[in-house]
């Protein structure tokens, strides 16, 4: 009989105390939140719902409604998705200024109201033109995209405007409570849509997807009222006099520590005399991925882009050309070993993709006639809710341990979870690959902006963290537009022989790159580099 070892319980307690305390924390900081928090994050949590509700179900009603019986309708329906996804991404970098502009209250209102415009149209197209011919560009086609647009606008001004409420609603004390509690309740919404099954399906409710639709709809109402009656100019105004206040009254006590970071003069940063190799490597090999799968409008602009940069650079006077050059040779993906760290992780990112684009899809059609595939909302919306609990968790047991480390682990774990489903469609296969993939993402996913910031010059962070987001985004992009659809419809497809197994054994080999990559450039990322580690 083994001895009880008391340090090792007393780590054990350690553990779950701060476990159980990263879990609960963000609900009882909710609790004693000023009212103009609880405005931002009880809209935030409800749209949560909102958006992954609507997202699960968006490539099926593209394949099954919008395109149903069009040749190629699973690659159409995500390139569909790729657009809202995409778009929503170069929104948030063209449309984030607008917070600063109209303030966030004004910004919230004003994106929440493009959103239930936006829904809006999506729901009522089916009823508007469900008995016409659908298809590529019909009508339904055309004002469900419209619906989509109004949404990518309102959410490329709704997630700034939420992060800037946030940031001007709180105290450097508040910060991190504030944040986490936001991240918190994102994923409680969102995990909320694995019970939309009770909307959809005939034996309950039987709303149907396009039901489902407008009760999402509803609740962005909802989250609008919540903003305008909850959020008022009183409670904004009375929140930002409070945070001036103390803001005030920490600088004064702190008066004597500094209070500004010196920052790069990137006019004094010297003009590289070559762009590392890996870095034309990777832009080489995602440009030619792209050039020989988009067709031909999107080639030509393409091509377009390319030539034009370098011309447009070239033909510029003296005086404006060196402030490009020098601002190229100051940005992050400059660093070979930055470029190649975010790049490296694209493959095992993937992963990401799918929870949206093929999960439900492949949940529905390989698990057909069964319980799960009759509720598929459950198991494609799992991963919030496990994310939830997990990332205190895997942070409390790992956090002595080397970040790289926990990188190539992380990826590998996550990576590797789809060679499970490779082994055929099984509740078991199913249930171990959403717990292995959850588990491997709170391994990595929590230390990945740690890794980006500790690897930025101490004045930069936060422009590194920025351009660490680059690959999710081109994840977005480049999944539906180069395999995602043409893998589904050749194996899975919503009638005829399916070939599951082989499907995720090509996603599982995609993303077990990232794990490789890292684990090959291990010596070189860690040269002359310092991290804090201790074990």
């Amino acid at each position: 009989m083994s001895e009880i070892n008391p340090t090792q319980d007393r780590q054990t307690e350690s553990v779950l105390r701060k476990t159980w305390h990263e879990i609960t924390q963000p609900f009882i900081d909710l609790v004693h939140a000023p009212r103009a928090l609880w405005g931002v994050n009880l809209a935030y949590t409800i749209e949560g719902l909102s958006y992954f509700g609507i997202l699960t179900y968006l490539a099926i009603h593209f394949s099954d409604f919008v395109f149903k019986g069009v040749e190629h309708a699973d690659i159409w329906s995500h390139e569909m998705v790729m657009v809202l996804t995409a778009g929503i991404a170069i929104a948030m970098v063209l449309l984030g200024f607008v917070p600063d502009k109209l303030g966030v209250r004004r910004a919230l209102i004003f994106s929440f109201v493009f959103l239930l415009i936006g829904r809006i149209v999506m729901s009522a197209a089916p009823t508007v033109f469900g008995m016409m011919p659908n298809g590529i560009w019909s009508s339904l086609h055309i004002l469900t995209m419209v619906g989509i647009i109004f949404v990518i606008i309102g959410y490329g001004v709704y997630q700034p405007a939420a992060y800037a409420a946030v940031r001007q609603f709180t105290t450097p004390k508040t910060a991190s409570m504030a944040y986490a509690m936001l991240y918190a309740l994102m994923n409680a919404g969102s995990s909320l849509a694995m019970m939309a099954f009770l909307l959809r399906d005939d034996k309950f409710l039987g709303l149907g997807i396009n039901g489902t639709f407008w009760v999402y709809t509803a609740l962005t109402l909802v989250s609008l009222l919540v903003t305008i009656f909850v959020l008022s100019k009183k409670t904004v105004e009375k929140t930002l006099a409070s945070v001036r206040a103390e803001n005030a009254s920490i600088a004064s006590d702190n008066k004597l520590l500094g209070t500004e970071k010196q920052k790069t003069d990137i006019g004094k940063l010297p003009i590289p005399s070559k762009v590392p190799t890996t870095s034309w490597i990777v832009l080489a090999g995602i440009l030619i991925a792209i050039y020989f799968r988009v067709p031909d409008p999107w080639r030509y602009i393409l091509e377009a882009i390319v030539l034009a940069v370098p011309i447009i650079i070239a033909l510029l006077p003296d005086r404006l050309k060196v402030p490009v050059i020098r601002w190229v040779a100051a940005h992050p993906l400059a660093d070979p070993r930055f470029f190649f760290f975010i790049f490296a992780l694209m493959p095992v990112q993937t992963l990401f993709t799918y929870n949206w684009l093929v999960l439900p899809q492949y949940i529905s059609r390989a698990f057909a006639g069964g319980w799960i595939g009759d509720y598929y909302e459950i198991a494609s919306n799992a991963n919030p809710i496990l994310i939830f609990i997990l990332v205190p968790v895997i942070t409390a047991l790992t956090y002595k341990r080397n970040v790289y480390n926990m990188m190539v682990w992380g990826t590998f774990v996550m990576g590797s979870s789809a060679f499970i489903l490779a082994l055929g469609p099984t509740p078991l296969t199913l249930i171990a690959y959403i717990i292995l993939m959850t588990i491997g993402e709170a391994m990595w996913s929590a230390r990945f902006l740690q890794y980006a910031t500790e690897i930025a010059p101490a004045d930069r962070a936060g422009q590194y963290q920025g351009v660490a987001q680059l690959p999710w985004f081109l994840t977005k992009f480049l999944v539906p537009l180069l395999y995602s659809g043409q893998i589904m419809e050749r194996y899975c497809p919503a009638e005829g022989p399916k070939d599951t197994g082989q499907m995720w054994l090509i996603f599982g080999f995609i993303a077990v790159m990232s794990p490789i990559l890292l684990l090959l450039a291990r010596k070189w990322m860690m040269k002359d580099f310092k991290i804090k580690h201790e074990g």
